[in-house]
């Protein structure tokens, strides 16, 4: 097998841009995935098909997986027809948010087998993907970043390896998506505030972007995707509620407390209970807004 062939499993919003964007830098790549419409589109650009994650651990020796949450990934990875039965695997990279228990768990599991672990989750959205700005940070063996690399570099910038212990680029990931729904949630208050004494949003970013309080949030989410109302950050309600109820999980079983963080978790677990699960998570600017009695979205389509 080529040291450029690749196992990829999991063809979502990340997936199926990150092995589109290996397949057209001429890397081979085998994949699986329950979507069979998702598996026909990357075949179409060259992928492998394969029937099963063991399946592609047959396949190939590096193996990639971007699964939506532990229970998943704990199934793909070491369940019946999972990657741990696989007979070539020898490094599996794990570029999903699933937590350090999980990681630690799948990792000790594959260890045992003799498959070398990357736990490597990515920051930076499908936008990231597509503009080949990512970033991944990893924790594990080195040696399986530096076989990955090759892969991640087709849709990554930057880099970090955080040392050889499986779960500590899973706490950094979850520090960063807790600061993600926290503004999430924040902007949208003082949105909804200026909104409400006559501040036009373009002004409002215009000044806080300028200024101390401006965040990614601030400068990307809410200009491109919220005051356009196109509400298409990609990437789902359901995913952050998941991540910060993860983070506060494991905060309590580190001894660390989370009071706004518990909060922001309350926040999102109601929007979970408002219909939003499978809704763009900048949509929860929109739920904001109609609490403060602004109906942007009814004026918005009067005005069409």
């Amino acid at each position: 097998m080529p040291s450029n062939s690749y196992g990829f499993v999991g063809l979502g919003a990340m997936g199926m841009p990150m092995v589109s964007k290996a397949l057209a830098a001429q890397l081979d790549v085998h994949i699986f995935d329950t979507n069979a419409a998702a598996v026909d589109v990357l075949v179409a650009q060259g992928a492998k098909r394969e029937d099963s994650a063991a399946a592609v651990a047959n396949a190939v020796e590096t193996v990639f997986v971007s699964l939506p949450n532990a229970p998943i990934v704990e199934a793909v990875a070491l369940g019946e027809a999972g990657l741990i039965h696989g007979k070539r695997i020898n490094h599996y990279i794990d570029l999903s948010t699933t937590g350090p228990t999980m990681a630690r768990k799948v990792g000790d599991a594959m260890a045992e087998r003799g498959v070398s672990v990357l736990d490597a989750p990515v920051s930076g959205g499908p936008i990231g993907v597509r503009n080949e700005t990512l970033a991944v940070m990893a924790s594990g063996s080195e040696q399986t970043l530096e076989r990955a690399r090759p892969f991640l570099a087709t849709f990554a910038k930057t880099f970090v390896h955080l040392g050889p212990d499986v779960g500590k680029a899973q706490i950094l990931k979850l520090a960063n998506n807790l600061l993600t729904a926290t503004n999430m949630v924040i902007v949208g208050e003082a949105l909804a505030f200026a909104e409400k004494g006559g501040i036009e949003p373009e002004d409002l970013f215009r000044i806080i972007n300028a200024g101390s309080g401006r965040s990614w949030v601030s400068e990307i989410a809410y200009p491109k995707h919220v005051v356009t109302r196109r509400y298409d950050q990609n990437f789902r309600t359901e995913l952050m509620h998941k991540d910060v109820t993860l983070c506060m999980q494991e905060a309590e079983r580190m001894g660390v407390p989370m009071w706004l963080g518990a909060n922001v978790r309350q926040f999102w677990q109601f929007a979970m209970t408002q219909g939003m699960a499978d809704a763009d998570c900048s949509r929860i600017a929109a739920l904001i807004e109609g609490w403060a009695g602004l109906n942007i979205e009814d004026e918005a389509e009067a005005a069409e």
